[in-house]
């Protein structure tokens, strides 16, 4: 949030390449640190998709595995969308903010959203193999899992009309993300406030096990 919304958004103006170069080289230590916050969550998603590969293994095993493995692909493909962002940086340095170094720093930024976007695809079938799981479970909520499942079409259903249909997508965002905020803070308020039910866990988790 911090990258996105106090970084990104205050500095890229829509349609306004020089002001958004302008933007950049006046603030290059604001917009390192978001590379940085960027790069800090893409850490803690591949520590999360093992953790919560060992929290659902008791719901299945096959398909636990599957959501951790659709995390760690979604975590690189984020850590490639953030590298893209070092590039303005590089320009801006290297040369004076000519029309040329402009329309390379646009470029970058749009192939950044591009990768973002094809990212959250990832994402939203980890969302969707994660939801079934927890709805199936006997140790979280279900309708929490059934949100987590619609949030994650809706992240799908986002990258593929920002690439067949932008208008569309344009359109739709951000209420089309809406769920997967509802649903992604609802389970984290749940695990740190609750928990998982253990008696129930480990009654899966035993069921489970080879």
């Amino acid at each position: 949030m911090f990258a996105e919304a106090f970084v990104r958004d205050r500095l890229i103006v829509s349609g306004d390449a020089a002001a958004t170069v302008r933007n950049i080289s006046a603030s290059q230590q604001l917009w390192r640190w978001g590379v940085a916050a960027d790069v800090s969550i893409t850490l803690c998603d591949v520590a999360e998709a093992v953790l919560l590969f060992v929290l659902l293994r008791p719901a299945g095993r096959s398909a636990s595995l599957g959501a951790a493995f659709f995390r760690l692909v979604y975590s690189a493909a984020m850590a490639a969308s953030a590298a893209l962002l070092i590039g303005p940086l590089h320009l801006i340095s290297q040369a004076p903010a000519t029309a040329e170094v402009q329309a390379l720093v646009s470029y970058s930024l749009r192939l950044h959203d591009a990768a973002f976007a094809v990212a959250l695809s990832l994402f939203g079938i980890h969302l969707i193999i994660a939801g079934w799981l927890i709805a199936r479970s006997t140790f979280l909520p279900r309708p929490i899992g059934l949100v987590l499942v619609v949030a994650g079409a809706c992240y799908i259903t986002n990258c593929f009309l920002g690439l067949v249909a932008p208008t569309l997508a344009d359109g739709l965002f951000p209420w089309i993300l809406l769920p997967g905020f509802l649903a992604e803070g609802a389970l984290t308020l749940w695990l740190i406030i609750v928990g998982v039910d253990p008696v129930h866990w480990i009654a899966a988790d035993a069921v489970s096990t080879p």
